[in-house]
């Protein structure tokens, strides 16, 4: 009986064992650029690495540079579902990555590089003109009440924030829906916190210099940067009338936060469309990515960049890919010397025309089965390590478009 007992445990010991071996592949990143690549955005698909190695657990592995482990996270979608991380790679570099999976590898808890999120007024009382109380709550999914105005003191904000390690932005979840920039003087995530204690809409602390910055772009009627529009009678018309108003939260890092913004009953004219803005923002990177799905064959959608005095005018384009437009000069609310440039990327094959009007730089755009997607990003002076002049702005641009033009190359 004691040799049986004895013959059992070795024979458990050794399955544990097998099940517990650790299994490894290689995933190759090259970079053809002739400069180098820091904080370069990955996606990886799920399906590709199970079609290779069939046994692959995504809840058990690790991903390492070298000795160094690389925080990632999963995200599903319609796509499907990927693996994203961000790595630096030189010049010409094609470098190797590790993955380790098994029953040890044991994701860690990593410190996110970015945020995002919508906090409205606990409790939902609301009298003379406005939502009470003294506290906000963040939350994953949100219906906007038919009654919210601007300065209402519904949201935190005044609507969603967002920010990488770089930069923050905020838009307006009201009539409005215009996209501000908040310039940070930390790598330090900060959103979370500011306007928690500004209860009232009134004199809001951001809109003056806090230790880790403040809100630095007038909107006012403009687009201020990116916001999403459509052309109607040679006039821009924002998301302004609207039957309903939803929005829920995507992902929160550690390295890419984004979220939905659904727009239904989005009145244009004679016309009514519902329409879908998905905003996302990755680790290290300026960048907020828009992407916009809108039904009843729209026949554009707008976006574009505020005009103030003070700024110069740039440009580049690729016939086929990728350009931009972007504004570099004196155009924040800190000082009239403070610089700030902005930016806004396309792609060609959507564009129908660039254009203004007494406010705005206009980018408008076919969308492509209902679709578009586009880019934009502000680099503030005062930031960390910050861009300080208008010759380095544009060194920034040309290579960010090159990223989007000739993105890495990956290989399982």
């Amino acid at each position: 009986m004691r040799i049986k007992i004895y013959g059992t445990v070795i024979i458990l010991l050794f399955l544990i064992a097998c099940g517990g071996k650790e299994k490894t592949f290689q995933i190759v990143v090259s970079n053809n650029s002739d400069f180098a690549r820091t904080d370069e955005f990955i996606e990886l698909s799920l399906q590709d690495i199970k079609a290779k190695y069939n046994d692959f657990d995504e809840n058990s592995f690790l991903l390492f540079d070298g000795q160094n482990e690389i925080s990632y996270q999963i995200s599903s979608n319609e796509d499907g579902t990927k693996i994203l991380f961000v790595c630096d790679l030189e010049a010409g570099e094609a470098k190797s990555l590790e993955i380790k999976y098994g029953l040890d590898q044991i994701k860690k808890d990593y410190k996110s590089r970015v945020f995002a999120g919508l906090a409205p007024k606990k409790g939902d009382v609301y009298y003379e003109g406005k939502f009470r109380g003294t506290e906000f709550e963040f939350v994953d999914k949100y219906k906007v009440p038919a009654i919210h105005k601007d300065h209402d003191a519904l949201f935190k904000c005044e609507g969603p924030t967002w920010e990488s390690d770089k930069v923050g932005y905020r838009f307006y979840l009201d009539w409005r829906n215009a996209t501000d920039i908040f310039g940070k003087k930390t790598s330090e995530l900060v959103l979370r916190e500011v306007g928690r204690h500004d209860t009232v809409a009134n004199d809001d602390s951001y809109h003056n210099m806090q230790d880790w910055g403040m809100d630095i772009f007038k909107v006012g009627s403009t687009l201020g940067i990116g916001s999403i529009a459509m052309m109607n009678d040679d006039k821009v018309s924002r998301v302004e009338k609207t039957d309903s108003n939803f929005y829920e939260l995507l992902s929160n890092g550690p390295v890419q936060a984004s979220f939905k913004t659904t727009y239904n009953g989005w009145e244009v004219g004679e016309n009514k469309y519902d329409l879908h803005s998905f905003i996302s923002i990755n680790a290290g990177s300026r960048f907020t990515k828009q992407e916009l799905i809108i039904n009843n064959n729209a026949q554009n959608l707008a976006t574009g960049l505020a005009k103030y005095k003070g700024t110069n005018f740039i440009e580049k384009k690729n016939p086929k890919g990728w350009s931009y437009i972007a504004l570099y000069g004196a155009q924040t609310l800190v000082n009239e010397n403070d610089k700030l440039g902005i930016a806004l990327f396309y792609n060609e094959k959507d564009l129908i025309e660039i254009s203004e009007d007494e406010i705005n730089h206009l980018i408008i755009l076919k969308p492509s089965e209902g679709k578009i997607t586009y880019y934009y990003c502000a680099a503030w002076e005062q930031e960390p390590n910050g861009i300080t002049n208008e010759s380095d702005f544009i060194n920034y641009l040309d290579k960010e478009l090159q990223k989007l033009n000739y993105p890495v190359k990956i290989e399982l």
